[in-house]
């Protein structure tokens, strides 16, 4: 097929710079771009926080992990290019409300409980997704009473009055705990749920300790850099999706139109900062010939049953080639998941549509 007759193709012809490094920095560029228009980024997040400082059960797999998300809808809209988020991490405000204020408050639960309040400011996306479920994370602190099960009462401060004393408190859960030291969990499903149902984000809570020792100021909840509390929202089911069949790849000297490696390593082009999961992923990308009657035949495009059939009625048709311009080209892609911090220092799980090619054809 000449150049002039499919410009579109240009970049998939068999030749010596197929492989250069030249045409892989502009496939790795265009995947770049790809990830940041699926993400609504005009350009990648600034992160005021070290990746190393996050809490370790975010940083050692224990919370973080890529899960399957939902079953992408078939593109019939402009919204579907766009990721849709599977998973939220949302680290407590930054000023947390002060013992006094706890104490007060503390005191409609169980008479006094030592305790400890944190602010959560959930993103305003959470307004167009369904929770399905969520917990609060936080690190417990040694306690003198540990011998027994500890009993901790989470409750929302729902409002407080101009002389910054908390009018009333909902409670949202109480639980035991064998934990001397170490991380706690707890699901507060259905509080969060009802918070974005209701369009209402900002929230405080309280983590009171009704049988902690009365002689502590707060409750034993760490608020240290590495150990401070965090939600983990999920925000979309989970069902095992299987993936596509995949194309053939190519071979070293295939010159008929097949889909061949491109790995994009996020280190290697200074997103790891902002990007914890994956480290990288196989986009591959499609190339070869489409110039033959047998490459529109044998390939994976979803249309040859259409060619085999003109080519059965019309015999040879490479004199009206003009009028045929096929294009070796994606004819399936699956979706990646992506685990990142954004410029608010929330960590969102999203799955970005249409970035893995499965498999090519001539089209």
């Amino acid at each position: 097929m000449e150049e002039k007759e499919c410009v579109e193709c240009t970049q998939n012809k068999v030749v010596v710079t197929d492989h250069d490094p030249f045409l892989t920095e502009f496939r790795v560029e265009y995947v770049k771009q790809q990830i940041l228009k699926k993400l609504r980024l005009s350009k990648p997040p600034d992160v005021s926080i070290s990746l190393s400082t996050l809490p370790k059960p975010l940083i050692n797999g224990n919370v973080l992990e890529l899960r399957p998300g939902a079953p992408l809808e078939p593109e019939k809209s402009a919204e579907s290019f766009y990721g849709k988020t599977d998973q939220i991490v949302v680290f407590p405000n930054e000023g947390i409300g002060d013992s006094k204020k706890c104490r007060q408050n503390s005191n409609h639960v169980t008479g006094f409980s030592p305790a400890a309040c944190f602010t959560f400011y959930l993103p305003n996306e959470m307004q167009f997704v369904d929770v399905t479920s969520a917990h609060l994370w936080f690190y417990k602190e040694y306690d003198e009473n540990d011998d027994l099960n500890q009993t901790f009462v989470l409750s929302e401060l729902d409002h407080w009055d101009k002389g910054e004393r908390f009018e009333k408190n909902t409670m949202m859960a109480i639980f035991e705990t064998d934990i001397g030291e170490g991380w706690v969990k707890t699901d507060v499903s259905f509080a969060v749920r009802k918070w974005v149902e209701k369009r209402q984000l900002n929230h405080a809570m309280q983590i009171a300790c009704s049988t902690c020792s009365i002689d502590r100021d707060t409750a034993p909840v760490s608020i240290e850099l590495t150990l401070k509390p965090f939600l983990v929202i999920h925000t979309s089911p989970l069902p095992q999706k299987n993936r596509p069949k995949r194309n053939s790849n190519c071979l070293p000297e295939m010159k008929e139109c097949c889909r061949d490696e491109l790995y994009i390593n996020f280190e290697d082009i200074g997103w790891s900062e902002w990007i914890l999961h994956p480290s990288g992923y196989h986009a591959y990308f499609c190339r070869g010939s489409c110039s033959s009657a047998a490459s529109l035949t044998i390939s994976g495009s979803p249309y040859n049953n259409v060619i085999r059939r003109l080519l059965a009625k019309k015999g040879n048709m490479l004199h009206r080639k003009s009028e045929i311009v096929p294009c070796c080209s994606p004819t399936q892609l699956s979706p990646m998941q992506l685990l990142y911090v954004d410029s608010n220092n929330t960590i969102t799980q999203k799955t970005l549509p249409n970035m893995v090619v499965e498999a090519c054809g001539c089209i």
